[in-house]
């Protein structure tokens, strides 16, 4: 599967977001002159077209870009999963303010934490069915600042130990792609580690 470039997905949007009625392309000129030229549009467009997520009406003298049915259905199942992770994010908001023991906290804590993956992991499961190509890279934009702002700090919380098993194929992945070097140093500190506990 080939993801759409963030230009082509940046016009879909703005067409799809006009529902059925669609959107002239001066109205379009008008809201994307700032992100890009008038030829980058117009190209973008002729590949939509051809690759058939836009069609054209024409509407007594204008004519106007369509989002397909295929493309306004994966807008809604995309919006829907965003509207999710919103709520969610409210929710982590509400158990993050509650006064609590630090243990009940922690517990509270990772409960949260692991609906949200569970939200995450259903909507890109979901999404692989409503035009991947278009859905996935949009949604893995929201899930990429959701985790650099907010998971990357808390997935400690859910994360288990690993096995022994998994800390040898660690090492060795290390010494494939690092190097032996780099392998030695990180199976030093695992057993440090290890002997620390």
């Amino acid at each position: 599967m080939e993801f759409m470039d963030k230009r082509k997905r940046i016009v879909l949007l703005s067409i799809a977001k006009e529902g059925v009625a669609g959107i002239t392309l001066d109205s379009l000129n008008s809201t994307l002159s700032l992100l890009m030229s008038k030829d980058t549009l117009a190209k973008s467009i002729e590949e939509l077209y051809f690759s058939q997520y836009i069609s054209l009406v024409r509407d007594g003298d204008e004519i106007r870009y369509v989002a397909t049915k295929r493309v306004r259905n994966a807008m809604i199942s995309l919006e829907l999963h965003k509207f999710r992770i919103s709520k969610y994010l409210e929710e982590l908001k509400k158990v993050s303010e509650v006064q609590m023991e630090a243990k009940e906290r922690l517990s509270e804590m990772s409960k949260v934490v692991d609906k949200g993956l569970r939200i995450i992991a259903t909507a890109y499961l979901n999404l692989l069915s409503e035009e991947p190509e278009f859905t996935i890279p949009e949604f893995s934009e929201v899930v990429q600042i959701i985790y650099s702002e907010i998971l990357s700090r808390l997935l400690p919380l859910v994360e288990k130990d690993r096995t022994q098993e998994e800390l040898e194929k660690l090492v060795e992945l290390v010494s494939k792609y690092m190097g032996e070097k780099e392998a030695k140093t990180l199976k030093t500190l695992l057993e440090k580690a290890k002997h620390n506990a």
